[in-house]
């Protein structure tokens, strides 16, 4: 189950939600309607991927570990292990600890990412490519879990 690492649960969910981030499980009830709100029709899984953890704090603060907007909305399912993401809100970052079972839906946020162990991911997004653009913001040490 998700755990919210700078804020408590009811404020980060309040951050979040601003933001346009929702974190979900697999078996909320409004998963499916979450989903398709974000995927339109199209909710077909896209990919399954395992991010393993980074060697150093260098390699955590790059690809999908450095602060990054995607062109396009996502659902992303936690399949196994566990890691961190952290958000952009109009109150400053916000991180979560994400593990299986937990559900990501992201509305072209800011965000970076860093497995903490192997982690699989089941990918959900609108539109043929993520289209990741880097937004340059300056990575700070990564939230303790």
């Amino acid at each position: 189950m998700a755990r919210f690492l700078t804020y408590d649960e009811e404020r980060s969910r309040g951050f979040l939600a601003v933001a346009g981030i929702r974190i979900l499980r697999v078996d909320d009830p409004d998963h499916d309607e979450v989903m398709v709100e974000l995927l339109g029709a199209d909710t077909q899984e896209r990919a399954r991927i395992v991010a393993e953890p980074p060697a150093d704090d260098d390699a955590a603060a790059s690809g999908m570990g450095a602060w990054h907007i995607n062109a396009v909305d996502e659902f992303e399912t936690v399949l196994d292990g566990e890691g961190i993401v952290e958000f952009i809100t109009d109150k400053g970052p916000v991180a979560v600890l994400l593990e299986a079972g937990d559900v990501m839906a992201i509305e072209r946020a800011e965000h970076r990412y860093r497995p903490l162990t192997p982690q699989g991911w089941a990918l959900r997004f609108a539109g043929a490519d993520l289209g990741a653009v880097e937004t340059g913001r300056a990575a700070k040490a990564w939230p303790a879990p």
